[in-house]
Formats: structure tokens, sequence, C-alpha cells
């Protein structure tokens, strides 16, 4: 998704303030009913499921996890895969929204670092945001217990 398409996609979800602030607003974990109002959560999820399909990794723990919570060290967990966007929050590759919007949402992550609902709410199913997900796997975490 390019720069413009971010921006209107944020500005959508919220049109009482303008592009400018909405872009700039802190990031915020989603409720279940809110990925339930969501109308792109399915098909971004689905999408992400289609872009990793066959890709394997290993399994990665939840205390592994928790130590890579930071701009200089960040991994995020996206529909059970887990990702490391140290590039995109540190500037070292181009994230659309900026790095500021990474770092505040590393900085609110619940413990299990799952930013499903965040990601699909700016994200297309068929943007760049789900595409250039393989570039930054690292595994997969585990499955959750009864």
């Amino acid at each position: 998704m390019g720069c413009m398409q971010h921006k209107e996609a944020v500005a959508e979800n919220n049109p009482s303030t303008n592009q400018a602030e909405q872009v700039n607003q802190p990031a915020q974990a989603m409720s279940s009913s809110e990925e339930d109002e969501d109308p792109r959560f399915g098909e971004v999820i689905q999408a992400v499921h289609r872009a990793m399909k066959g890709v394997k990794g290993r399994e990665i723990s939840l205390e592994e996890l928790q130590r890579h919570r930071q701009e200089t060290d960040l991994w995020v967990k996206i529909s059970g895969n887990i990702f490391d966007i140290t590039a995109l929050a540190n500037g070292s590759k181009r994230h659309p929204g900026g790095t500021a919007v990474l770092r505040r949402l590393a900085s609110r992550m619940a413990d299990d670092h799952d930013v499903t609902p965040a990601f699909s709410k700016f994200h297309y199913p068929s943007g760049h945001g789900v595409t250039w997900l393989k570039e930054f796997f690292v595994g997969t975490a585990p499955a959750p217990t009864a």
C-alpha cells in the first residue's frame, strides 16, 4: 500500500480528524467486538494465511517473543505468525505509516504481542503490508492450549 493509500485508510477509519492528526494518534488495541465490526478483518486474515501458505518456521515461545519488544528489536504476532518488524520500526526500511506508529504499537502491545486487529484495520488484503510479510517472517506462535 502506498503512503497516500495508507493515510486515506487511516483517515477513513476516523473521519472526525484530519489525516495528519490521525496518522500521529497512538495505536490502540482492538477488542473482539471491534474485530467483529471491522469489515476487512476476515479478509485480511485470509490474505495473511494465503501469503504465508507453505512458509515454514520454528515455533516461537511466548517467553522468546516477549524479549523482542523494543524499537531496536521488535517482533509482533499477526494471525499466529511471528514477524520481526525491527527494520520498519527503526526506519531502516520504509513503513508508509511512519516509524512512530510502530513504536507506539510496541509500547501498547499485550503480552502476547498480537497485533492482528491493528494490522487488519490499516492494511488491505491485496496491499503491500500483506504481500511483504514473508520478508519479515520469523516463525509461528505456539497453538493455544485448551
